[in-house]
């Protein structure tokens, strides 16, 4: 069984446009993301979906794999998944999604996030959630996320769930762009129809709760890192990055 890590990245992000390309110290987010998650030791291979030649050819300049995938695509798993059917990959592959706008995204949260499905073939996908502080809880940038007691989860919204938080019940948890499928599922998934609360959240994963299949969860409070959604997001991502240890070791010279 081999395990893969699929990028979706284009450029018409419609509250960042461009942002894959947008560099942070002097690389593209983009780059960072890849050369990360190459340092996962659970990954065999990785590679960017893309509908931009923009991106196709900065991919190519660093070195990287890419694929080229339709534009009508709007959801990051399928922008994956038709990558996926390009490649031919092997239906017992793990196929992990990692959002091209994770530039802190660190190795071991890969392979945290797909030791699960490795350890229980009946889990079909997973999505790594974190503590979500005061600020990221009212953002509706970020999505959160309930669980039930088998860390599966209830819902996910962009707003604050659950709603009451003067009495605060449990932990206040957001997902983390980092989503492992087995191959086989995430092919199924493309055919599923689209559905109500998906498009109302605009949630991908949602699509999956909605036709009644389960997602598991695993936690990566451990580890900081953040989405770029704004140009203030990637400040702050090139604060974080100046002290990060990572940085230092395929930063370009």
């Amino acid at each position: 069984m081999k395990t893969y890590v699929g990028i979706p990245a284009r450029m018409g992000s419609s509250r960042f446009p461009g942002k894959p390309l947008q560099k942070i110290l002097g690389i593209p987010m983009i780059e960072h993301v890849y050369k990360r998650c190459v340092l996962a030791k659970k990954v065999d291979e990785v590679f960017i979906a893309t509908c931009d030649t923009e991106i196709m050819d900065e991919v190519r300049r660093f070195g990287g794999k890419a694929v080229m995938t339709s534009k009508s695509i709007q959801r990051p798993g399928l922008r994956v998944a038709e990558a996926c059917k390009e490649m031919e990959i092997a239906d017992d592959s793990i196929v992990t999604v990692v959002q091209g706008d994770e530039p802190l995204v660190h190795p071991e949260m890969l392979d945290l996030s797909i030791q699960p499905l490795l350890n229980d073939h009946k889990i079909k996908c997973l999505t790594l959630v974190a503590d979500a502080d005061e600020e990221e809880w009212l953002d509706p940038n970020e999505v959160k996320v309930t669980v039930d007691k088998n860390e599966d989860i209830l819902f996910m919204s962009r707003n604050a769930i659950p709603s009451n938080t003067r009495k605060r019940i449990g932990p206040r948890l957001k997902q983390v762009a980092i989503m492992p499928y087995r191959k086989s599922f995430l092919l199924e998934f493309c055919n599923l129809t689209p559905m109500p609360l998906e498009i109302a959240e605009s949630i991908e994963m949602l699509r999956i709760l909605e036709h009644g299949i389960k997602i598991r969860t695993a936690n990566s409070s451990a580890y900081s890192t953040m989405s770029v959604d704004t140009e203030s997001d990637r400040l702050e991502a090139e604060k974080k990055m100046l002290g990060d240890e990572l940085f230092q070791g395929y930063k370009r010279i």
